[in-house]
């Protein structure tokens, strides 16, 4: 009799295990995309940020006469390759490009001495991938682009700016 009411609750045990994991599972799911998608995005944030610095360190430098060694147009490409060095895509799935005065910016500050250079990444648009399939499992709403943006701020080794 002991060992017959002790596999009736071992089968009690079974299924509530079971029930406890349904419940569990779903929630577990979610706090991994969730993991996996802000990585993702600090990674991407992280690359913006380098690409920034990228554009910035080949826009300071100077040639020997004092005139900066690159112009504008060599400095959003320098950044753009980076960029795609690093595989960062749009939300379409193409690789990213950028456009001076459109999401890519060069702001010189000749009022101080040394002389300022910003480089600016802005509205880059990228896709979460895991979280947006997920949310709707819980009946919320989560939207897949998410825009982001980079700065860097360097002293300039040159006298006259790019053009």
């Amino acid at each position: 009799m002991a060992a017959n009411k002790q596999r009736l609750k071992s089968r009690k045990e079974r299924g509530a295990v079971i029930v406890e994991m349904a419940i569990v599972l779903p929630l577990m799911l979610l706090f991994l995309a969730g993991v996996v998608d802000l990585g993702m995005l600090f990674w991407e944030q992280d690359v913006l940020t380098n690409a920034a610095r990228e554009g910035a360190r080949a826009g300071v430098r100077a040639v020997a006469g004092g005139a900066a060694e690159q112009t504008k147009n060599n400095i959003r490409a320098i950044t753009e390759a980076y960029l795609q060095a690093n595989n960062i895509k749009t939300p379409a799935g193409g690789l990213v490009t950028l456009t001076l005065d459109g999401n890519f910016f060069i702001d010189i500050n000749s009022s101080v001495n040394p002389n300022r250079l910003k480089v600016r990444l802005e509205g880059i648009q990228v896709r979460m991938m895991l979280l947006p399939n997920v949310m709707p499992l819980f009946s919320g709403t989560f939207t897949n682009i998410v825009n982001l943006r980079a700065e860097t701020t360097m002293a300039a080794e040159w006298i006259t700016p790019p053009t």
